[in-house]
């Protein structure tokens, strides 16, 4: 039987929370990068589901990256167009990996609203911060792609338009969330 330790819990629930203090971006991020799959008919759910799962298992930064070279580098395949491919790879070396330093900052000031003696050491954390956010950044856009490519042919433009507005709306007057 093991024994809970009250330090470790706490240590995960503000990361846990730090991190998801990080969501909105991440959708933002996502969606901002699943816009080039618009007009993409070789693009399917299962690619991206694919992608999720290799970031899930075995957790390595390197590993999914090698996957998407993999993808875009297969002839006649869907990763290609709109630089479909670089950009998720883009969205993982920069922005997605800012997040982790944002991340842990939000985790030290939430720590410093808790009285403690003890002090956390968040660095230590930071490549299982950085896969968490990849896994989530992934996640996001699968879900975001499905959208899209279960609308009906006549909706795909509002789901377009609404899209973007997903990204105007997290990146507002920032230009951050702009692709090119």
């Amino acid at each position: 039987m093991s024994i809970l330790d009250p330090n470790k819990l706490r240590h995960e629930l503000l990361l846990e929370e730090a991190i998801n203090a990080q969501l909105d971006k991440l959708v933002g991020y996502a969606t901002r990068t699943a816009l080039l799959l618009d007009g993409n008919t070789k693009m399917k759910t299962s690619q991206l589901r694919n992608l999720l799962n290799v970031a899930l298992d075995p957790a390595s930064v390197e590993v999914v990256i090698n996957f998407i070279r993999y993808q875009i580098a297969r002839e006649g395949n869907a990763w290609n167009p709109k630089n479909f491919g670089h950009a998720v790879i883009d969205d993982i070396r920069g922005p997605v990996q800012q997040l982790v330093s944002t991340s842990i900052s939000k985790a030290r000031e939430l720590e410093g609203q808790h009285l403690s003696s003890q002090v956390i050491d968040f660095d230590a954390q930071s490549y299982a911060i950085y896969v968490r956010l990849i896994q989530l950044y992934l996640g996001y856009l699968q879900r975001v792609f499905y959208a899209y490519d279960k609308a009906k042919s006549e909706q795909k433009k509002e789901a377009v338009v609404q899209m973007q507005a997903i990204v105007d709306t997290v990146f507002p007057k920032t230009g951050e969330g702009n692709n090119g």
